[in-house]
């Protein structure tokens, strides 16, 4: 699977005396869009390499606007950026398939195709990263993208996987999944996570920095590599984020 997104550049401190609080941000929601494309700063990012790209728009189900991703053997991401310097412990959406992907296979580059799946993009100081990362990182920004993440937690549906089942990307283990909905189409779900948990958990070395900013949070659905077919929908997104 291959990912694009920006990255914030600053680091973020707590205020050494005051006492953290938190603060709920919704981002650019859909449920207040009109129908049509999805509303900024939500944007398509995608491959030059791949032809075909997953088509996100905003449609009504059920009494509400919702986004709607259609993969057709095709691959692309949604991405909402964050302000620099955005420490956001608390992930929350909703979604619903439609149907799962034929083939599908998580494991293997060939079979690397989700039918819904929501990433944290995180901006992760490349000094915590080993030599040998540092490097990869360094190499993919240069061939693939400038502004791709040293360290993403995705979180998808799939058809195969047990629920709460952790595994590296395919393509890189920069990149950590997490199975949250096993099968079960036409279903809404609700989800919350907390991310400095789950980096902690994804990450377990490169955490012991701390939870680092939260540069951009990425929605898709994809079918390049098995040539499968998805239909699925995303609810309003929201973070949680500390401020002093």
């Amino acid at each position: 699977m291959r990912r694009a997104a920006l990255l914030a550049l600053a680091p973020f401190a707590l205020a050494p005396l005051a006492p953290a609080a938190a603060a709920t941000i919704e981002l650019a929601p859909f449920s207040r869009a009109p129908t049509g494309a999805p509303p900024a700063p939500w944007k398509l990012a995608t491959s030059p390499k791949i032809a075909r790209h997953t088509q996100y728009d905003v449609v009504p189900l059920g009494g509400a606007h919702v986004l709607r991703a259609r993969a057709d053997t095709s691959y692309a991401n949604l991405v909402h950026e964050l302000p620099p310097g955005t420490i956001a412990t608390r992930l929350a959406w909703r979604w619903r398939i439609e149907r799962t992907i034929e083939g599908a296979d998580l494991t293997r580059k060939a079979g690397d195709d989700v039918p819904a799946r929501v990433c944290a993009l995180f901006d992760l100081p490349l000094q915590r990263l080993s030599a040998g990362d540092r490097f990869r990182v360094r190499l993919g920004r240069m061939l693939f993208d400038p502004k791709l993440p040293a360290a993403a937690i995705c979180y998808v549906w799939d058809a195969k996987l047990a629920a709460g089942t952790w595994l590296a990307n395919a393509y890189t283990d920069r990149v950590r999944m997490l199975v949250l909905r096993q099968g079960a189409p036409g279903r809404w779900f609700d989800e919350s996570r907390d991310l400095r948990a789950d980096f902690a958990a994804a990450f377990p070395e490169e955490s012991k920095g701390g939870l680092p900013p939260l540069a951009a949070v990425a929605l898709s659905a994809d079918g390049d590599n098995t040539g499968g077919h998805a239909l699925s929908y995303f609810g309003d997104i929201s973070i949680q984020t500390d401020t002093p």
